[in-house]
């Protein structure tokens, strides 16, 4: 009990030493090669998912992101952000398996520590300022997810 008290302790301290910071700029290819700026991103809401193609809870929560990103398009950009993996072709097989068509970006070692990913998945909600506004640690209720981005999306309003 004592450890997942100091579990739960420290991803809470994780996620709030984040919040509101700016988002670390990157600079990584998609499934196709192009190449992708989130410093071309700004004045945008967007939404880095960071995922794995053997994470069974980012298989389930993927899905769920396909549903906001269906719902959002054209307000905001999502983002898959792959860690496992640089072969296009598997991405996009995934991608397929999976139920996804949001575009994938693929990952590296200096955005992974940028972004302190220490397990998978992962979420960000960037606001247009380019402020971390929330993270989500692990698969989450797609409705929480919503709540954050909905809080973005109204501020523009």
């Amino acid at each position: 009990m004592k450890r997942l008290i100091a579990t739960v302790f420290i991803l809470l301290l994780y996620s709030f030493s984040f919040a509101a910071m700016k988002a670390p700029d990157f600079e990584l290819k998609d499934e196709d090669g192009k190449v992708v700026k989130l410093s071309d991103l700004k004045n945008d809401i967007v939404v880095l998912n960071f995922w794995a193609t053997t994470c069974h809870s980012c298989r389930k929560e993927l899905p769920d992101l396909e549903k906001l990103y269906q719902q959002y398009k054209g307000k905001v950009k999502f983002y898959g952000i792959v860690i496992d993996t640089d072969d296009p072709k598997k991405i996009k097989n995934v991608k397929k398996e999976i139920g996804f068509s949001f575009p994938v970006l693929i990952g590296n070692y200096q955005v992974n520590e940028k972004y302190r990913i220490i397990g998978t998945p992962i979420t960000y909600v960037i606001g247009k300022d380019n402020t971390i506004v929330k993270i989500f640690i692990g698969p989450q209720p797609v409705e929480k997810i919503k709540e954050a981005i909905d809080k973005q999306v109204n501020q523009g309003a």
